[in-house]
């Protein structure tokens, strides 16, 4: 490698690290699912990305999201809004089994002040029929959260959500559906 491209990517890491405030992984399991998701937060937008499996229902989806969010974390509550790129695998009887669509929604996350350490999350996002393709109709994911900060960029949680997928021919499959355990880190 010559010294110009070494320069060259020396400065775009120099130029990611500083534009990039902070970064979340995380990771939520059942005895049949599980789903992980990473989030670049770049001040007022982030990007993230995510994936589930849910074995019993045979059904993958993965998502590439865009959003604003509240670059004031000082307070009690954050938000962000946006939009996600999901696909969606599903083991139907017919060839037709992949679907994509694009959702609209966000997220909340309000800290409780008298004990910083709980904080109740929520998300929502629906993808209605004219941003649905393929055999989709519509689709909706959400997810609600009670997070325990086990320390000072870790989360634990107890999640409650749901991925429910709305084919044309009114057939409809539930993934990701009822409790799960999981973790998030801050780095």
């Amino acid at each position: 490698m010559n010294l110009a491209h070494k320069a060259l990517l020396l400065t775009a890491g120099i130029l990611g690290s500083s534009i990039v405030n902070a970064s979340t992984a995380g990771v939520s399991l059942t005895n049949s699912t599980v789903k992980g998701d990473v989030t670049l937060s770049m001040g007022t937008f982030g990007i993230d990305a995510g994936m589930s499996y849910d074995k019993d229902e045979s059904v993958t989806t993965a998502h590439l999201g865009f959003g604003v969010e509240d670059s004031d974390t000082s307070g009690p509550l954050q938000v962000g809004l946006g939009a996600r790129v999901y696909g969606i695998d599903a083991d139907k009887q017919n060839d037709k089994d992949t679907s994509v669509a694009v959702a609209l929604g966000g997220w909340y996350r309000y800290t409780i002040p008298e004990a910083n350490r709980i904080s109740l999350y929520g998300s929502l996002y629906y993808a209605p029929e004219v941003l649905s393709f393929t055999n989709l109709d519509h689709m909706y994911v959400y997810e609600l959260r009670a997070e325990y900060m086990t320390m000072r960029n870790a989360r634990a949680y107890i999640s409650y959500g749901k991925t429910a997928i709305i084919y044309d021919d009114n057939t409809r499959k539930e993934a990701n559906n009822g409790f799960a355990i999981g973790a998030t880190v801050d780095f």
